[in-house]
């Protein structure tokens, strides 16, 4: 049997401008509801479904934004990539395009934008990928830029 850290991409198995989509996550009600149960977010906006249909700009159950962040996460650890990650170093250019509302399936397009060894650490690189959510007519909904700390095959 293959130990888990055998499997997952080294540094070096990573170039600039490979793009991976990963699989589609549809967003759900149950998932609305506990997001905002967990965080405390109990604006309007999110738990009264006659306000979000008839007041809101969206007409609908729109999602929180930070949720659709932690779905993109969740879809970037599950495509394997990650398994020789070692530090999550920063987000940036954090940006909510458009909204998503319950029943959208999303989708994550990663596109690998920097690849370096690691100057305090010959063990390890910094990885930056920029990210792209999707949904399932293909419009931007989230966009975010990463930096990760990932063992090097030498090591």
């Amino acid at each position: 049997m293959t130990d888990a850290l055998d499997r997952g991409w080294y540094l070096e198995d990573f170039e600039v401008g490979q793009t991976l989509t990963t699989m589609g996550r549809t967003v759900t009600e149950a998932d609305l509801v506990n997001f905002v149960n967990f965080g405390g977010i109990f604006e309007e906006l999110f738990i009264n479904a006659e306000f979000a249909r008839k007041d809101s700009l969206f007409k609908g159950r729109v999602v929180p934004g930070l949720l659709i962040l932690v779905f993109a996460e969740g879809l970037y650890v599950q495509s394997g990539l990650t398994h020789h990650a070692r530090a999550y170093l920063g987000l940036d250019q954090l940006r909510f395009v458009a909204p998503v509302v319950c029943g959208d399936t999303i989708y994550l397009r990663v596109t690998v934008t920097s690849v370096r060894p690691s100057i305090s650490r010959p063990d390890t690189g910094v990885l930056s990928l920029v990210h792209s959510v999707v949904n399932q007519e293909n419009v931007e909904v989230v966009s975010y830029v990463t930096n990760r700390l990932i063992l090097r095959r030498s090591a």
